[in-house]
């Protein structure tokens, strides 16, 4: 039945649509609260929610707590009517995850990605994906909503690219359609969007809805980005510019940046800018445990230094803590222009030793002469994950989101 909600629908499809959506945000939910919400007569509201069961889209809960009668009536959403796939795709890792339809992970997949990963090898390395994934769990293929595909490099929504893909490690990215590529190879709706944007999302879905409608996702990788959700809505603009985050300036005499700029948190801040600077220390004279581990300083890579962070090389950890004080400062600029009730921290430096902390500290520091201005900063709980959660996401928002009118 959720296929049905797409496209030009009856009133009472509608019904049924923006009931599913309530009761998926709000679930265990009472016919009496959606009633409130909806303006629906109750007797017209339970007859819909039935419809809702009968189809089994929804179930009772039985968690209702009784007032002496009989336990009232809890709805959520039943997860495992579909499934969805969610992709992220990066220089670093092509992750694919098969959901139901609480984001939950069924299982999960991941590419590490090195000269041998074309787009068209990673493609198809995906389409197999969804393939053995649905397998693997016993899925009928009709039983898959579609797939979902975050990206942190710009993209070109319709067109299905990606916008100058120059720091995959492999060729074979420009001018490539991923969205027409793996319709024609899984035989299914598929839907690509800002990688930030969906982590700022799956957050906001998985754990923040019934809290807040204010909500940034920050994120340190090979950019600078935030994604943004206001009163409930992703922001989201066709024209955005995607690490715009990223160039704001946080010393006017500071480094030189890829745009040509001086001074942005990028040039501080993302996986490059500290590689940089490991590479000129190192050049300087500074000792490191990457010595041993390379021949010359400039083959030094990503996965060097991340997991020369988790052996605590001093000369790694003392560039991290540099590079997390200045996306502190940058943090707290853009809190204070977006005044959001909760931040969320992700990207692959998260998890590492330091970033975080010093960052998260930086930025309460700089706001302690707001003391009414409280703000929750917080670490993603699926920092590796949740681009590709949100990317499923964006499936079934597709399919299901209604929402009441502002």
């Amino acid at each position: 039945m959720l296929k049905q909600f797409v496209g030009l629908t009856s009133p009472k499809t509608k019904s049924l649509k923006l009931l599913y959506s309530l009761v998926r945000k709000l679930g265990p939910v009472r016919v009496n609260t959606l009633t409130e919400l909806t303006g629906y007569k109750h007797v017209t509201c339970a007859r819909l929610l039935d419809e809702l069961v009968q189809e089994g889209l929804i179930y009772d809960s039985g968690i209702g707590e009784s007032s002496g009668g009989r336990k009232p009536l809890m709805y959520v959403i039943k997860p495992d009517t579909y499934y969805l796939i969610g992709v992220e795709i990066t220089s670093l890792y092509t992750t694919v995850l098969l959901l139901d339809l609480k984001l939950d992970i069924i299982g999960v997949e991941k590419l590490k990605m090195d000269l041998y990963c074309t787009g068209e090898y990673t493609l198809n390395f995906i389409s197999q994906c969804v393939d053995e994934l649905m397998l693997k769990h016993n899925i009928q293929s009709d039983k898959l909503l579609g797939i979902g595909i975050g990206v942190l490099d710009p993209i070109d929504q319709e067109r299905g690219v990606i916008i100058n893909p120059r720091l995959f490690p492999a060729v074979g990215w420009e001018d490539l359609n991923i969205v027409d590529y793996l319709k024609q190879k899984n035989n299914t709706h598929v839907f690509l969007d800002n990688g930030t944007n969906l982590a700022a999302l799956a957050e906001y879905r998985n754990n923040y809805w019934k809290e807040t409608d204010n909500l940034v996702f920050v994120s340190s990788d090979m950019g600078i980005r935030c994604g943004t959700i206001f009163q409930g809505r992703l922001i989201s603009n066709k024209k955005e510019i995607d690490d715009a985050f990223g160039h704001t300036i946080v010393d006017i005499h500071g480094r030189r940046c890829s745009c040509g700029s001086y001074g942005c948190l990028q040039a501080y801040s993302s996986l490059p800018a500290i590689r940089d600077e490991v590479v000129r220390q190192m050049k300087r004279g500074n000792v490191s445990l990457l010595q041993e581990r390379v021949n010359d300083v400039e083959d030094i890579d990503f996965h060097h230094i991340l997991n020369a962070l988790e052996e605590e090389d001093p000369l790694c950890l003392e560039v991290v803590k540099e590079a997390a004080y200045y996306f502190g400062i940058g943090l707290s600029n853009l809190i204070f222009l977006l005044r959001p009730n909760i931040v969320i921290f992700g990207g692959t430096l998260v998890p590492k030793p330091l970033f975080y902390e010093v960052a998260s500290e930086t930025a309460q520091n700089r706001m302690m002469h707001y003391p009414t201005n409280r703000v929750q900063i917080s670490k993603s709980a699926a920092a590796y994950n949740v681009v590709a959660q949100g990317a499923g996401c964006m499936v079934l928002d597709y399919f299901t989101e209604e929402l009441l009118p502002l």
